[in-house]
């Protein structure tokens, strides 16, 4: 590479510099779209790879990459993700090699630090050669009011009358900060949520708002629903579990108030994002959307198999019935991991050359064929009962907390 430039982390003098960067290349306000990083934060000036180069005011800011700090709970155990984001280059300098550069000491940093698994929103084919692939489960709901006038005038047939959500309010935005604890306390009540610094700047990223569901006066849960993307998402429907009943239908009357608060703000589609936990929500939706989708998700990297796998797992283990067994899967010239399930309690340990692998892959396809939701396509190890019975292992979180 002819150029001179600087590889480096990035310093709090840099932060106003990294803000106008990124502004530029993507033609968006940054300190709008994802406030906890953008808004007033310049001790996240750190979780920048900078790529400079010298001009004659000093250093010029000529690629970056973020690469922020994502602290998980995942069925009680902690999990450190790295999430990469405001990944940029200047028009000038591409064709340079400067991402390849900043992607990669973001990567080994993260190694270093002892990161579980990093995640990324992009293309699939941009960031395969990272060792990112789509391998996390979300599940994918359209509502729209062709749904809301359908429940509200004939019910679901032979299932239930028209749904009347009467007692139910949706508080407007500034009303729902008055709750941001109720919220906070509800969303870390969750087996899957990142320890979030400030509850509500977390939530309202991604132009997001968050509303808040009361049923005669007392708090039900919260939305979070925005359209950075000019298509309006839920991202987050957390609702007191209590409110669904044994089948998930008596969330009825608190998702028919949210969707015409949805409704209200012009739209006539939105789509609602849940977590594969959130079995309930999940069996009343699917009876009443539009459509329904599983999805790949975001990307991740799976840095150390055995933590992730253990965690992730036991959440499975924790909301159905999984059997009991002992598994080895070899990820070749990385690591080899024997997973156990005892009684509904998952465990997890590295093993040695000399314990025989039920399975051997490399590492892209070993993470679709644990993690992925069609990872099992066409492909099957020494245990094919246990593999259906416990793959795949439903890696999550909310799209709030990404980067």
């Amino acid at each position: 590479m002819e150029s001179k430039y600087c590889l480096r982390r990035g310093e709090q003098a840099d932060y106003a510099d990294m803000i106008d960067f990124g502004n530029y290349v993507f033609q968006i306000d940054f300190r709008v779209l994802l406030p906890k990083l953008y808004g007033n934060h310049p001790e996240l000036s750190a979780d920048h790879v900078l790529v400079t180069e010298p001009g004659e005011r000093g250093e010029r800011i000529r690629a970056m990459v973020g690469c922020f700090k994502i602290p998980l709970q995942v069925a009680g155990n902690s999990l450190l993700v790295r999430g990469i984001g405001t990944v940029s280059v200047h028009p000038y300098d591409r064709g340079k090699g400067y991402m390849k550069l900043a992607m990669h000491k973001a990567i080994d940093d993260a190694v270093a630090e002892g990161a579980d698994y990093m995640v990324l929103s992009g293309r699939k084919q941009r960031y395969q050669h990272y060792g990112f692939d789509k391998c996390a489960t979300q599940y994918e709901f359209e509502l729209g009011t062709s749904v809301y006038q359908q429940l509200r005038q004939f019910g679901v047939e032979e299932i239930c009358a028209p749904v009347d959500e009467e007692g139910y309010q949706v508080l407007s935005e500034k009303d729902s900060r008055e709750y941001a604890a109720a919220c906070r306390q509800l969303y870390e009540s969750q087996p899957v949520f990142a320890q979030r610094e400030d509850f509500i700047e977390t939530a309202e990223s991604w132009r997001n708002e968050v509303r808040v569901l009361v049923k005669d006066g007392n708090f039900a849960g919260y939305m979070t629903i925005g359209h950075a993307y000019g298509s309006y998402t839920v991202n987050e429907l957390v609702l007191r579990e209590e409110l669904g009943g044994k089948d998930g239908m008596g969330y009825l009357p608190a998702v028919v108030a949210l969707l015409g608060a949805a409704i209200e703000q012009g739209t006539e589609n939105v789509q609602v994002v849940l977590m594969p936990f959130q079995k309930s929500l999940i069996r009343c939706m699917t009876l009443i959307a539009e459509q329904c989708s599983v999805s790949g998700g975001y990307g991740i990297d799976v840095l150390h198999y055995a933590p992730v796998a253990k965690a992730y797992l036991q959440v499975k283990a924790d909301h159905e019935p999984i059997m009991d067994g002992e598994y080895v899967f070899e990820v070749i010239g990385r690591e080899k991991v024997r997973l156990c399930v005892s009684d509904g309690k998952v465990t997890a340990e590295n093993v040695g050359e000399d314990v025989p692998a039920d399975i051997a892959l490399p590492h892209l396809q070993m993470m679709n064929f644990l993690f992925a939701p069609t990872g099992q396509a066409g492909i099957s190890g020494r245990q094919p009962a246990l593999e259906k019975n416990w793959f795949p292992i439903p890696v999550c979180f909310s799209e709030q907390d990404n980067v």
